[in-house]
């Protein structure tokens, strides 16, 4: 049967062989009339050499500068054309059907905005922000104190993540995950494209906000498998990336949540975020200094891949090797 048309969205940057095993799991599962765009934010390692040859019909857009992953997501969803349009991380690789079973929730369910699927970690573990509660002063704390993480089934201490819920059930959230975020193009012309104003980080829950705002169901689906080994991008520039991370949750708290609530208590979250911000920088640049044991079998630079065949299975060929000379 066919299904509605759907414009694939990632971006990428030095995402070495990752990139080439999400398409090659991804080809298998397109229909003629979808399309596939690839932004690459200005990557300096040559994953990309070769890659439209071996991906027919793979539309490549080349950043002379990194715009961030907000604003090159929008590159894309300005010239997409499909039905659903889905945000797809460069290191996630979906798992047979996934994108069938997506768009056919949603043809059957014409309220529901946003769609996101279950994230298994390479661990076999659900990445925990794949579904989510909203953002509040009291999640906040529940996650600096450890309290999130020491009760993770309790129904208050574990709401943000909603950790108390089992992993395989339907759940209608508050937020999916942008690693794969699959929505309307409906709900798209009612909210508008990503807030480019965050390079990095909470554009998907703003997104989701924005949706819920307007009156659209966001649902988490766990029949939609995806496997993301994740932060393949974020572990080149940890320091950036912690900059980046509070950087956002700052402006997400100022844009959505703080209106809601008095100075005294964002008074109390801006000093949380500024000591959390001081830690983690700390910590980081503890690790940096201090002397790692030498990792057997690093290689300092991706070695692209000679070929890739759509139609083989989801795993990339052997050849297409990639390791960080330098691991967190």
């Amino acid at each position: 049967m066919t299904r509605s048309r759907v414009s694939v969205v990632t971006v990428t940057y030095n995402s070495g062989a990752h990139i080439w095993r999400c398409l090659s799991a991804l080809w298998p599962q397109l229909q003629a009339t979808d399309e596939v765009f690839l932004v690459d934010n200005a990557s300096t390692d040559d994953s990309l050499a070769g890659i439209e040859a071996a991906f027919p019909g793979l539309r490549v857009i080349r950043n002379a500068d990194n715009r961030g992953y907000a604003a090159a997501n929008n590159q894309a969803l300005r010239l997409a054309q499909g039905d659903y349009l889905l945000l797809l991380n460069p290191d996630v690789v979906l798992a047979p059907s996934a994108l069938a079973t997506a768009t056919t929730y949603l043809d059957d369910h014409p309220d529901v905005g946003i769609l996101g699927p279950k994230i298994l970690l390479p661990s076999g573990r659900l990445d925990p922000p794949a579904r989510r509660t909203f953002k509040t002063p009291a999640t906040y704390f529940y996650k600096l104190t450890g309290l999130s993480w020491l009760f993770p089934n309790h129904r208050r201490f574990g709401r943000y993540y909603l950790s108390y819920l089992d992993d395989d059930m339907l759940t209608e959230v508050d937020a999916v995950v942008g690693a794969f975020l699959l929505i309307r193009r409906a709900t798209i012309a009612r909210i508008g494209l990503l807030d480019e104003r965050f390079f990095m980080y909470c554009e998907d829950e703003d997104w989701c906000w924005r949706a819920k705002q307007d009156g659209w169901r966001v649902v988490y689906h766990p029949a939609v498998i995806a496997h993301h080994d994740k932060g393949s991008s974020t572990r080149l520039r940890p320091f950036s990336m912690i900059y980046h991370w509070h950087r956002s949750i700052l402006l997400y708290h100022r844009k959505n949540i703080a209106p809601r609530y008095p100075a005294p208590v964002n008074a109390f979250v801006y000093g949380a975020m500024a000591l959390s911000y001081l830690v983690t920088m700390s910590i980081n640049g503890f690790r940096r200094v201090a002397p790692r044991p030498a990792v057997r079998g690093q290689v300092a630079e991706f070695q692209p891949p000679a070929r890739v065949l759509p139609a083989e299975e989801a795993a990339a060929p052997a050849s297409a090797r990639y390791e960080l000379s330098t691991r967190r």
